[in-house]
């Protein structure tokens, strides 16, 4: 068969819908078959990887078959002489996908297999050294995979079976790693007088670092995660471990020599070099992040640490340099090692483990770890000179900084608002840095503040260089605002800011740290009457001609001075106007939507701390969002940050806002509609401004009625938005009841009746239907609102409730007390309703209701069920009736507790901001008025019942209400007459 059948035939039961077919071509070992094309080979071994994740399990949908596994399983360790590397790659992860689902339950001996074929490799005389290579790669990254994949597992039996491996892997792979380290030595010795440009030397120890690299990283995670107990420690183990910081110094001795002195190095060897050289501390952290105490106490734990000081002072003068400074006689700066080291250090100057309990004790582990930290790594003078060394060396800005500055200086504010540090040396530095003076508070303290006290010139006396000035003064201020909170009592910032003037530095370094430096003290320690020069600085160096970094960092500081807890709006007035240019003129600066978020969002703050103040900047603000919103365009999480400023600019202008309903309408509609995608991001601040754009409307705008269509489909998009959704609706009808109903009543009802009668909702959620169902009944008129009540079913449904009483007495009462405001307020369609209704239902349904009463804990609620119940009562059916032995004593209570006055209960939102009273006074006055009308409150009850009584009288004739009345208690009707004369 040619090549083109063969590809087509792979192709077509690769494609096919057969899932026999499908699992036969991942099963098929064309990948083992050397005469077929490598690229055919190779998807043919990317197939059975994924088949392998598809259907090895057992819960598969069409899983392999056992049989078909037995026969699997002893051909996948025959494969270990494959010499190209891709489908040596994947062959690679098929082994060890298979062992992580049959390792340790189906196939518990795969690692002694394994182990044994490693055995095998190195033994075998017969290899040639080119296959013996080939073989050890592939079978030590496959042992790499199998021990990692098996570290990362947390089930009980699968963390046993890790250990119990880790001695049989330790007892095979030590002793092949040292062999190798020997090895590499005696290539090094042969050849030591031309090592940077011998080819052979290249060529003849590549090989062997590669297996010393897939060594350590296997040995590495062994070390870390399969030994318990430092009594449990393998033969081998700690040998291994305290060999390897001797091994790494000299790796890395020979990458730094070998990048210094050799323009012809191969890449893959630097590459391979730089590996081997950072999973040694990779391990080192790995062991303190999970076996702190046993870190410090290894007999090797003193020498780690010192190594990893040791790079890190050398490379110190080299962090400060500006490349005109280099002369090229230092090989690269190997970062991640020195953030290896700074991390190994921060780890531990502050450690929960190191620390004494609750108690103020300290076990015998803990014990030895402070005297080993103390007496021999964090002694007094290691500490000053490290705090001396990360101020001057690391942690001011360094000129890679000001590289980004000019290429990407927003990219480069992201960055250090990430929290992403230990990715970056000088960040890094900077926590180390902090936490050293925290915990050592009482000896660094003093002294840095003392430092940092100096004037510039004092500071820097009897240094020449401009640079190492402008780097002292840099680190100088770096400390200052990185330890405000352990400066508080040795820093008057404030004095200092005066002495200190903002001068000209490389790059507006100076100006940038200024910036700064005023936003991490003004959280700390700044006065409140000072605070205007505070913003008189940060509003100069946020001007037009300043840098970009320089701009965004005074804003950032600004609106930490505008968020802080102490803040006085009218102090800040005079500094409106230029604020507001400074934000404008940056938003046009800068490109990234994570920077124009955070200007957005600072605009923010200070119109929602400003209120009414920033009334005459409105318009300038609203004549921002078109061209924002246009740029914001596919970024979500950018617009909601606009929509939100527009939220706060509304709730400062209050009932002025109303001429921007129709310019926000569209923003509304794009947030909130179901039909449009954004809406999954958008929904919950789109609503937040629609709820306050109709709070504070005092008219509706044709845009607005528009958006009405959105509402009966928001109320069944059962989120948390559900509720601000429900004030929507009565905001609406607070405004124009009628006009909201023309069109849209029927809907908006019908929406509410399924919302009310979803069984699945809460009670609260319930309750919040009934109250904004109660709002329309409050304030459509009949005539408006009646055959949308009819039509929707909703009465017919609160009525069922209540006579098949299925739910708990707190949850009827709302279904109960809709159907007593209608009563009250539609009486004519109430009477009609319960009349229509046979006289045993109905006499359920009005016992049920009337039972209902005691559970009503508001007073003025109290009165619209009695209230209801005396407008029920003018009926002829006599299922109502025979509830008014029941229903009297009801009365009597009502008359008794409030007689005929009026009584007044506050039923204002609770949701309305508190501070902005002016702001939001449309819609208080709206429910004021709506609570005055109300005729709980309204109506004097002794009238109301007096002409039900009548009414009852005259529907029924004098004999049959006299036989009604017969029925109830004589001492109750006495005092029912007594109360109404």
């Amino acid at each position: 068969m040619d090549d083109r059948l063969v590809v087509i035939r792979v192709l077509e039961t690769a494609v096919s819908q057969d899932p026999a077919q499908v699992a036969q071509a991942e099963e098929s070992d064309i990948f083992a078959d050397r005469s077929v094309p490598t690229q055919i080979r190779w998807m043919a071994t990317i197939t059975l990887k994924n088949g392998i994740d598809k259907y090895w399990k057992r819960s598969a949908l069409h899983p392999i078959k056992l049989p078909e596994k037995e026969l699997i399983r002893p051909r996948l360790l025959t494969m270990l002489d494959e010499d190209t590397t891709s489908v040596a790659l994947q062959y690679c992860l098929v082994v060890a996908k298979i062992a992580r689902w049959e390792f340790p339950r189906v196939w518990p001996g795969f690692a002694e297999e394994l182990l044994a074929q490693i055995q095998a490799i190195a033994t075998d005389q017969s290899l040639s050294a080119a296959r013996r290579n080939t073989m050890d790669n592939n079978v030590l990254y496959i042992m790499h995979l199998f021990v990692k994949s098996l570290s990362s597992r947390t089930l009980v039996l699968e963390r046993q079976a890790l250990r119990q491996t880790t001695p049989l892997v330790f007892a095979v792979l030590a002793p092949i790693y040292a062999e190798r380290i020997a090895q590499f030595h005696e290539v090094m010795l042969r050849n030591q007088n031309r090592i940077s440009d011998s080819a052979a030397f290249f060529a003849e120890s590549l090989p062997l670092l590669k297996t010393i690299r897939y060594c350590i990283k296997t040995l590495r995670r062994l070390w870390v995660f399969g030994i318990e107990k430092a009594e449990s420690i393998p033969a081998g183990a700690q040998e291994f471990y305290e060999a390897s910081i001797g091994h790494q110094a000299a790796f890395y001795d020979l990458f730094q020599k070998l990048t210094l002195e050799s323009s012809s190095i191969p890449d893959d060897y630097q590459v391979v070099l730089r590996k081997i050289v950072l999973l040694y501390g990779k391990m080192y952290m790995d062991f303190q992040k999970y076996h702190a105490v046993r870190f410090i106490t290894m007999p090797c734990a003193k020498q780690i640490m010192q190594w990893y000081w040791q790079q890190i002072a050398a490379e110190a003068p080299r962090m400060v340099a500006t490349p005109e400074d280099s002369d090229g006689a230092c090989g690269p700066i190997m970062e991640p090692l020195l953030i290896q080291g700074l991390e190994l250090y921060k780890n531990v100057v502050k450690n929960f483990f190191y620390t004494a309990d609750d108690n103020n004790q300290l076990d015998d582990e803990v014990k030895r770890c402070r005297q080993v930290i103390d007496g021999e790594i964090l002694t007094p003078d290691a500490i000053a000179k490290m705090a001396e060394l990360l101020m001057f060396y690391y942690i001011p800005l360094k000129p890679k900084d000001l590289e980004r500055w000019q290429d990407d200086p927003e990219g480069w504010m992201a960055d250090e608002e990430s929290d992403f540090w230990n990715f970056d040396v000088r960040r890094c530095a900077e926590h180390l840095f902090t936490d050293l003076v925290s915990q050592e508070r009482d000896r660094l303290a003093p002294e840095l503040a003392k430092l940092v006290m100096q004037t510039d010139e004092g500071a820097t006396n009897g240094i020449r260089s401009p640079v190492e000035q402008h780097f002292r003064r840099e680190g100088r201020y770096a400390a200052l605002g990185l330890c405000a909170n352990d400066l508080y009592d040795h820093v008057d910032f404030c004095k200092w800011l005066g002495q200190h003037r903002v001068e000209e530095s490389p790059m507006g370094v100076a100006k940038w740290r200024m910036a700064w430096l005023v936003g991490k003290w003004v959280v700390v320690k700044f006065p409140v009457d000072q605070r205007p020069h505070a913003y008189t600085l940060l509003l100069e160096l946020a001007r037009s001609d300043e840098l970009l970094v320089v701009r965004i960092e005074a804003l950032s500081s600004l609106m930490r001075c505008i968020d802080d807890w102490d803040f006085d709006p009218e102090q800040f007035a005079p500094f409106l106007q230029p604020a507001f240019e400074c934000i404008t003129n940056v938003l046009a600066k800068v490109d990234m939507p994570e920077t124009r978020m955070r200007v957005v969002n600072f605009l923010s703050s200070i119109v929602q701390r400003m209120q009414r103040e920033i009334v005459p900047y409105a318009e300038s603000i609203i004549r921002l969002i078109p061209p924002l919103w246009q740029s914001a365009a596919g970024e979500n999480m950018y617009q909601t940050t606009i929509l939100v400023l527009i939220t706060k600019v509304i709730e400062a202008l209050g009932m002025q806002s109303t001429g921007l309903q129709s310019f926000v309408a569209p923003l509304v509609r794009h947030s909130a509609d179901l039909n449009d995608p954004a809406h999954v991001y958008l929904i919950e601040d789109g609503i937040e401004l629609w709820l306050i754009l109709i709070r504070n409307a005092t008219a509706l705008d044709p845009s607005l009625m528009e958006l009405l269509q959105l509402l009966p489909g928001l109320l069944q998009y059962s989120t948390e938005t559900l509720r601000k959704v429900l004030k929507v609706v009565e905001g609406y009808v607070l405004i124009d009841a009628s006009g909201v109903f023309h069109n849209n009543g029927l809907a908006i009802v019908e929406a509410l009746h399924a919302l009310v009668s979803d069984t699945n909702l809460t009670t609260r959620a319930t309750a919040a239907g009934y109250n904004t169902l109660n709002t329309i009944v409050q304030c459509v008129p009949f005539e408006a609102g009646g055959k949308a009540i009819v039509d929707s079913n909703v009465l017919w449904t609160a009525f069922t409730y209540i006579v098949e009483k299925k739910e708990a007495e707190l949850a009827l009462v709302h279904h109960a007390g809709f159907l007593s405001r209608i009563a009250v307020h539609y009486p004519q369609l109430f009477r009609e309703f319960v009349l229509a209704q046979e006289a045993a239902l109905a006499g359920t349904f009005a016992k049920n209701w009337v039972d209902l009463f005691d559970d009503v804990g508001n007073v003025a609620q109290r009165r619209l069920f009695a209230l209801g119940f005396a407008v029920a009562i003018a009926t002829t059916n006599d299922g109502i009736l025979k509830a008014l032995p029941l229903m009297v004593p009801v009365w009597n209570e009502i008359m008794s507790d409030t007689g005929s006055s009026l009584v007044y209960f506050s039923d204002v939102d609770d949701d309305l901001p508190d501070d902005y009273g002016e702001a939001v006074v449309a819609e208080n006055e709206r429910r004021r008025q709506l609570l005055n009308a109300d005729p709980a409150h309204k109506f004097d009850i002794k009238h109301v019942l007096a002409d039900s009584m009548n009414e009852c009288e005259r529907l029924n004739g004098v004999d049959r209400f006299h036989a009604i009345v017969a029925r109830v208690d004589a001492a109750d009707f006495e005092d029912f007459k007594n109360q109404l004369s």
